[in-house]
């Protein structure tokens, strides 16, 4: 069996293939194409524990994840984990991989899709609300589907945004990073949001005139208790695309809308659909898009990851 480390991972995962990977996992999702039962969801002094198995054809694999949001006053990482690949034919474990690290990449790609498939293909800038390990790989992500110069960003604390900057300078050396004030003149310099936080209550304004004709992409609620983005977003857009159906159950930013009557259960629909053709967005008004996660995605990117580690020698064998 082959452990593969957050370093390892780094080596093995390029941007422009987990978000073909992922596109491709949406499309088998929506065809029918894949086996994903509800994530198994175990609450603890406000800290989650996840299980999330998936199936396909050629693979399965379970991800056990924590979702510990004081860690980030501890200096760890608050998403962390293991990701276990298994062979589809006999079930023997092939793999044993970096959960966080996959996770951080995984969550990039999708919310890459969701950019791609919602927005104008010249967009050049995007705005960050949120700058932990889900913001930095959404913002290197979201350079990789759009020919985005400038990036905006709000955070709390200056040492987390020279991290951001850091980072963001590594994977997109070219790119103009921006620190804002408050919400309002993030939405004031970008058409594109993306809200990268642990919050129960929207990040931004709830003022139609500073967010009509703005794309809006939420990562960071996971709980029906958490609300990243405004009623107002959901009213003007008059729609929401989400990554995973099961994410109508489980996050606050599907559930609140839909019982408060801003959209209805039809109103809300699976990014598949727009990479199948099926249903399209005005990518020239306003977009919503919600990404909550889906164990197909870690699957295949662990698929990703397995191959390309197989054919470069990358990795540790370990006999259990």
């Amino acid at each position: 069996m082959l452990v593969l480390s957050d370093r390892d991972l780094g080596k093995l995962l390029v941007p422009e293939e987990l978000i073909s990977a992922v596109e491709a996992a949406a499309r088998q999702y929506e065809e029918g194409r894949a086996v994903v039962p509800r994530r198994l969801h175990l609450e603890w002094n406000g800290n989650t524990l996840l299980a999330m198995p998936a199936a396909t054809a050629d693979a399965v694999g379970t991800k056990l994840v924590s979702v510990v949001p004081d860690n980030a006053l501890r200096d760890f990482p608050v998403t962390n984990g293991l990701m276990i690949l298994n062979d589809a034919q006999t079930g023997l474990p092939l793999a044993i991989l970096n959960g966080a690290a996959l996770t951080a990449r995984r969550t990039g790609a999708v919310g890459a899709m969701g950019v791609k498939h919602m927005t104008p293909s010249d967009l050049d800038s995007v705005g960050l609300i949120g700058v932990g390990v889900q913001g930095t790989w959404q913002a290197i992500f979201t350079c990789k589907v759009r020919p985005i110069r400038e990036v905006f960003y709000v955070c709390r604390s200056a040492e987390g945004g020279d991290r951001f900057c850091a980072a963001l300078r590594e994977h997109a050396p070219n790119v103009k990073v921006i620190r804002c004030t408050s919400a309002e003149e993030l939405l004031s310099r970008t058409n594109l949001i993306i809200a990268a936080t642990p919050a129960r209550e929207p990040v931004l304004p709830n003022e139609p005139r500073l967010l009509e004709g703005k794309h809006f992409v939420s990562v960071g609620s996971f709980r029906p208790t958490m609300q990243e983005l405004p009623d107002s977003v959901y009213r003007l857009a008059r729609a929401l695309v989400i990554d995973s159906e099961f994410a109508r159950h489980e996050v606050g930013d599907v559930i609140g809308p839909i019982e408060r009557g801003i959209l209805t259960a039809a109103d809300v629909f699976f990014v598949g659909k727009l990479v199948t053709g099926q249903r399209s967005v005005d990518i020239h008004g306003t977009t919503a898009y919600k990404s909550a996660g889906m164990a197909l995605y870690d699957l295949v990117v662990a698929q990703v990851a397995y191959a390309a580690a197989k054919l470069r020698g990358v990795g540790r064998e370990l006999e259990l």
